[in-house]
This record gives C-alpha cells, structure tokens and sequence, in this order.
C-alpha cells in the first residue's frame, strides 16, 4: 500500500513539473530576452530605422530589426509588396519606404496631427483617418491618395472599416436623437449611406468577412462584455449571430473567409488568455491553446498559417484583454507559428536572438511571408523579424 502511495505522488509530482516547465516555456519571456533591450546594437546605419524599443541601437545578432526611428501609423505593404507606406508621427505625412526603412518618396505632403489609427482599402489607395483632437474627442477623414481629397465623415461614428473591393465604407453610427446605434454602408466620403443592422452595443467592431459580401460585427473587446458577434449581407438581409457569451471577444478572418480566429477571456472579468478558431458559421469552436490576442497574430496567404506572438510578463492579476488595451500592462513577446490544422506550434526565433522587448502588434507578412513586420505598442515603432 505505501510503495502504491509513493507511486502515485511521484507520477503528480511529474506532472505537475511537467506543467509548469510547458508555460514557462511557451509564454514566459526568460531574463536574457527582458534584459536584451538594455544592450542592443544596430545593424542597420542610414536608414530611418536602427533603434531597438529601449531607444537604443538595436545589435547585428539580434533577429527582429528596426524599420522606423519614430512612431507611424498606419504601416502597411504597398500594392506590389515592394515598399511600405507609414505615416509618420513626427509630421503627419505619408511616406514611402523600402522593406529596410530607408525613406523612397513622399507620397502626400497633406499633414495630419493627433492621428490614433489609420484603415486602409485593399488597394491602398484610399484611407480613413482617425483623429483625436482633444481627449474623448473623435474625428474621421477620408483621405483618397491619388486624387489628394479629404472629406470629414458625419459625427458620432466610431467604427470604421472597408469592403473587400475597398470601394465602400462599412461603419457604426449613433444618433443621438433616436438612441439607436446602426452599422451602415456608404460610399467612402460617407455619401449614399444605407443601414444594414441594428447592434446595442456603445463601441464595436466591423469586418468585411473575405470571399463573400457579408459583414461581420461584434463589442469592442472587453472582459465585462458578453459577446454576440453576428454577420449581414451588405444589403441587410439574413443577419445570423456568429457567437454569443463569450468575453473579451476580438476577431481575425482568414484570407479564405472559412473561419476566423478569436481570442478571449476565461471569464468574466478574467485573468487568461485564450485563442481559437471557428467555421465560417460560427460553429465548430475549438482552442489552440495558445494565450494571446487576436491582434497579436496575421494569417498565412494560404490560410492555413497563423503567425502570432505570444505576450510574456503578464501579472497574474491582470485583467485581459482590458489591462493591455488600455495600457496598464505592456508585455514582452515571443514569436511563433501556428498550423491550424493540427494545432502545431513552432518557435520562429530563439527568445535570447530577439534583442529586445516587444509588444507586437497589428502584424503583416511580406509577399514571400519570409519577413514578418509589427509594431511594438510600447514604443509606436515599426519592427521587422526575418522568418528564414
């Protein structure tokens, strides 16, 4: 009976090892990645990036490199792939770099101040422009970059996104007269707009979902919030919920449009993590097991890929994705990829080559996917980390 009894305490000891051992090892950054932004050096002279998240040179053997020596907005790959566009927080303009950060050409001297987030259509070559002028004071422009137009959209709208063909705007409306809050369609200066549907939530968030001409629409990710995300067609018709009764709810649709990953809190108010993928419909919802947030991950073109980086550092007190989104946490990061599939994990870069400490978001990948590039929240600098 005892030699049963140590049996059995052994094999939870081991288990309970083996446990702890798999955490740290997945999503606790290690002391030579949070100490690694003290002494990084720069790879990179003359061009626009060479500073690592500490604000110092960031070093040749360090693998993610700087693409920008200020904070941008809006950075994204150009149609070809071949260059970047940002704009850049220093000035407001929108410049055209290389894949390396070296300034190409300025595409607008058009100046924008107080800029919070930038929505690009699938061409790149219109954007609508968030601004806050002053704090709890929101304002969207519509900015057509061939023809140079701004046009200022209506009040009271706070959410902002684009069709798949980038030729209309979708976005959420309050008036203020009827309390009713609507997610609309229009041209991309606000014009011909129509109502699609009717949400009860204060602040949300649109997607286009790829592949078809439905929208998707869910709250604003928060922890006290139970989510009911839903779709409609562009046209109003056949809306259907997607998900209900989840927190902290943040969508990501694959390239396909056949089923999105979403990250989300444990619980109400919760302290963890978690991300997972759904059908098209809304069904067939199953863990990754893999605690970060959507908008720390991007899709492979072929959607059979999710490149994500993992958030370490996190208290345990932390409430998520709340704490995060509003600041009060920042988080040091290691990246990964992910089959879908078959739930694979696979590091893409050893912790200690990292060279610093990131808070990756917004990722996107170059055509080749071989580069992945973010921005790190802690600092509003563009990033770039080779996947050969």
């Amino acid at each position: 009976m005892t030699k049963k009894i140590f049996a059995i305490s052994t094999l939870l000891l081991v288990l309970v090892i083996g446990a702890i051992f798999a955490y740290n090892f997945l999503f606790k950054a290690p002391a030579a990645q949070k100490n690694s932004a003290d002494t990084a050096k720069t790879a990179d002279e003359g061009k626009l990036g060479g500073t690592d998240s500490s604000g110092k040179t960031a070093g040749t053997s360090a693998s993610v490199k700087a693409v920008s020596d200020e904070p941008v907005f809006g950075a994204t790959l150009s149609p070809d792939g071949s260059y970047l566009y940002a704009f850049l927080s220093g000035n407001g303009q929108l410049n055209q770099f290389d894949l390396n950060g070296k300034l190409d050409k300025i595409l607008s001297t058009e100046k924008f101040e107080n800029i919070k987030k930038i929505v690009w259509n699938k061409p790149k070559n219109k954007a609508i422009i968030k601004l806050e002028p002053s704090p709890g004071t929101v304002k969207f422009l519509y900015f057509d970059i061939s023809g140079k137009k701004v046009s200022v959209l209506k009040e009271n709208i706070d959410a902002v996104s684009w069709s798949n063909l980038g030729d209309k705007i979708i976005y959420k409306h309050y008036d203020p007269k009827t309390k009713k809050r609507t997610v609309n369609v229009a041209d991309p200066d606000g014009k011909n707009w129509h109502a699609v549907a009717e949400t009860n939530y204060r602040s949300a968030e649109i997607a286009p979902i790829p592949g078809s001409s439905d929208i998707s629409f869910w709250p604003s990710p928060n922890a006290f919030t139970a989510t009911s995300a839903a779709s409609v067609t562009f046209g109003g018709e056949n809306q259907k919920e997607l998900l209900k009764d989840r927190y902290g709810v943040d969508l990501l649709w694959a390239p396909s449009g056949a089923r999105a990953v979403l990250s989300a809190s444990d619980s109400k108010g919760g302290h963890k993590i978690d991300l997972l993928l759904m059908n098209r419909q809304g069904g067939e919802v199953q863990s990754l097991v893999f605690p970060t947030f959507a908008s720390k991950c991007v899709w492979s073109s072929d959607s059979k890929t999710l490149y994500c980086a993992a958030p370490g550092d996190i208290p345990d007190s932390a409430i998520l994705p709340n704490d995060w989104q509003e600041g009060k946490i920042t988080t040091s990061d290691t990246f990964w990829k992910i089959d879908v599939a078959s739930g694979k994990k696979e590091r893409l870069v050893d912790p200690e080559k990292i060279g610093g400490s990131y808070d990756a978001l917004n990722p996107f990948l170059s055509p080749d996917e071989k580069t992945l590039f973010f921005v790190n929240k802690a600092d509003g600098k563009l990033y770039k980390l080779s996947l050969n």
